[in-house]
C-alpha cells in the first residue's frame, strides 16, 4: 500500500498556518470536539486502492488511487461559512499543487449547537516511492519522491 499521508498533512498544515488569519489552526488526522482548537482542519485518507491499469502482470502495486477528505470545523456562528470556505480554498490550492483533483465540496453543516463543519474531497493517482540519489557537497543524499497524476 502506498502511504503519503504525512506528506499531505504537512502540506495542508503549511498552507493553512502560513496564512496570517489562521496561524494557530489545528491540523490533525482526527477530531475530538472536547479538545479541539478552532479552526480545526482534519485530514483523512478515505480511499487507497491499487490503480490497476498501472499494475504489473504479477499484480505488483506500482500506483494507487488515493482519496483524501478534509474537514474544517469552526465554532463561530457569525463567520463559520466564511472561515470554512477560506480554509478549504487554501487546502484546494495546496492539493492542486500536488496534482490532486477536487471531486466534492459541501455546504456548511451544523454538527453541534456551536460547531460547524465544511468538507471537501480530493483524488490523485500516485506512484510507489522512488528513491533518488543526488550528490550534495560530494556526498550521496537519498530522497524519496512520488510521481503524482490527476486522474
Amino acid at each position: 500500500m502506498i502511504d503519503i499521508e504525512s506528506k499531505i498533512v504537512d502540506t495542508i498544515y503549511n498552507a493553512v498556518t502560513a496564512n496570517d488569519a489562521y496561524p494557530n489552526a489545528d491540523v490533525t488526522t482526527g477530531f475530538d470536539e472536547k479538545t479541539a482548537v478552532f479552526p480545526c482542519v482534519v485530514v483523512e485518507e478515505v480511499n487507497n486502492a491499487p490503480y490497476r491499469r498501472m499494475n504489473t502482470d504479477d499484480c505488483a502495486e506500482n500506483y494507487a488511487r488515493l482519496t483524501y477528505e478534509v474537514s474544517v470545523y469552526t465554532n463561530n456562528a457569525n463567520s463559520a461559512k466564511t472561515t470554512g470556505k477560506a480554509i478549504l480554498n487554501l487546502v484546494d490550492t495546496a492539493l492542486q499543487g500536488l496534482k490532486f483533483r477536487r471531486i466534492h465540496r459541501n455546504k456548511p453543516l451544523n454538527i453541534a449547537r456551536t460547531i460547524f463543519r465544511q468538507y471537501g474531497r480530493w483524488e490523485v493517482v500516485v506512484s510507489k516511492p522512488i528513491i533518488r540519489t543526488d550528490i550534495v557537497d560530494g556526498n550521496p543524499v537519498e530522497t524519496t519522491v512520488y510521481q503524482m497524476y490527476r486522474r
